[in-house]
């Protein structure tokens, strides 16, 4: 039995209050989810403010009340603290913090590649003989589970207990992507990573943080939580790697293919029959791998998967059937091949850079004609949107701009935001509804062309308003041209 007093003593002034001593059977910060005899912690949010459920948490059977703001006399003993976020945190970790000494965690952040690199590595290691957990921005699974992803890294409540589920069901290893929201709000304080990697930093959240130099410090928060036996793996070749190092609190690594400096150095063997070929030379070894996904920018996904599984000592057999094994990943370059002669390509991509890797790879297979369909999300970042236009005219030969995700915007207005980046309107269309947009691109594509669907990959939503309705791309490409 853990008590109020017991897990808040030096983490907060106690109360002199008899129910302190009441027995905390767990934590809860969503008072709809608040269970009988839960530690409630009210959040000052950015869309709704817990100190506004303080009467439904006492209603549900809160044991204590962790607080900002003067919610005067309660039934319950009720705690001031400074700032809830922070020691939501920090109770979490000590109420739940046992499940971790079982389970070796991976963390991948950066803008792009996370969810990639995390499938990979989670292929790595099963291979390797570790029983796995994925958390990401797809879905979480382990064993024979598999849930709808709510957000790339979940709060720090949920967070734990989805590890300490996976930990009963024998996990020992869990894959996370850490996004920067989740070091900014403090989601993974207190957290040891046996493995960290950085994948890259471009423009991306600045709706969220005020800068992308704020950007890059919230990520390189992860380099500071390694395990005493932990590991940074950095791609060198980032203009922000120098930032991710010098947060490392133990050992890094580098990899990359245009820097010597790199400690694991990538060199392009062939690209043939739909695979790549390549190897990693790191103190004279090589280790020779093959990799079934598309384009350069995932040669260097992975390469982050392998280093961190020679970091680790695994066989370099299941490293490289790990990384084979991998053929797509949802959502991202994933192929659906029509009938007509042409194919469609449905990909997350929602940066310039993502964007424009993307349509550089595009190009590499394509024949004739490469079409870019996308939009950008409402709510969100408006200064990458003129940049994702200009990127589309730059490397498309065909444009078609429609609607994203608008949520509380004008989608006409998210439009012509993206219009402002495009200096000739000569081979851009922009269509609303998105649907729409996709019947007609894939009316006007012929034998040898590639369509480029981007920006939402494996949502299978859209968000109109505040509301978010069955939509996925996959799934209206392959109903129009017949093949579900």
């Amino acid at each position: 039995m853990i008590s109020i007093k017991m897990l808040c003593e030096g983490l907060m002034a106690v109360p002199d209050h008899p129910g302190m001593e009441n027995e905390v059977t767990g934590i809860a910060s969503d008072s709809r989810k608040l269970e009988t005899g839960n530690l409630f912690v009210a959040i000052s949010g950015f869309e709704s403010d817990g100190h506004d459920y303080i009467a439904e948490a006492v209603r549900r059977g809160a044991c204590g009340l962790v607080v900002e703001k003067d919610v005067g006399e309660q039934a319950v003993p009720v705690v001031r603290v400074k700032e809830s976020r922070q020691i939501l945190a920090k109770l979490a970790n000590r109420f739940y913090g046992q499940t971790l000494k079982s389970l070796q965690l991976f963390g991948i952040t950066g803008t792009n590649g996370k969810t990639t690199v995390s499938y990979l590595l989670e292929s790595v290691l099963k291979t390797a003989g570790f029983d796995v957990g994925l958390i990401g921005t797809v879905r979480y699974r382990w064993k024979e589970k598999k849930m709808a992803a709510k957000r790339t890294t979940p709060d720090m409540v949920e967070l734990y207990q989805l590890l300490q589920n996976m930990e009963k069901d024998g996990v020992r290893a869990v894959v996370m992507e850490v996004s920067s929201h989740a070091l900014a709000l403090h989601r993974v304080l207190g957290m040891q990573f046996r493995a960290a990697v950085f994948t890259n930093l471009s423009r991306d959240h600045l709706d969220f943080h005020p800068s992308l130099e704020a950007y890059g410090r919230s990520k390189a928060n992860l380099f500071s939580m390694l395990s005493p036996n932990g590991v940074a793996v950095i791609n060198g070749d980032d203009p922000a790697s120098g930032l991710m190092l010098q947060s490392v609190n133990g050992r890094a690594v580098t990899y990359g293919k245009n820097n010597p400096q790199v400690d694991y150095q990538i060199e392009i063997i062939e690209e043939i029959q739909g695979k790549t070929r390549f190897a990693l030379v790191y103190q004279g070894r090589r280790v020779d791998l093959t990799t079934r996904l598309w384009g350069a920018f995932n040669v260097m996904n992975c390469a982050a998967a392998a280093v961190v599984g020679l970091e680790l000592g695994l066989d370099e057999k299941a490293i490289r059937e790990g990384i084979e094994k991998i053929e797509r990943v949802e959502g991202r370059m994933e192929v659906i091949d029509s009938s007509r002669g042409f194919q469609v390509i449905v990909d997350y991509a929602h940066t310039p850079d993502a964007l424009h890797h993307l349509l550089i790879a595009a190009r590499g297979f394509t024949q004739k004609r490469l079409f870019v369909l996308f939009g950008c999300g409402g709510d969100r970042d408006k200064g990458k949107r003129p940049e994702m236009g200009k990127i589309a005219e730059d490397l498309a030969d065909e444009i078609i701009i429609t609607s994203d995700n608008p949520r509380t915007e004008d989608p006409e207005a998210i439009i012509r935001d993206i219009l402002s980046g495009i200096r000739s309107m000569a081979r851009v269309v922009h269509i609303v509804d998105r649907k729409e947009a996709i019947h007609a691109v894939l009316d006007r594509a012929r034998d040898g062309d590639t369509v480029v669907i981007a920006g939402k990959g494996h949502e299978d939503y859209q968000e109109i308003g505040s509301k978010r309705f069955p939509f996925d791309d996959r799934v209206i490409v392959k109903m129009y041209l017949g093949i579900l």
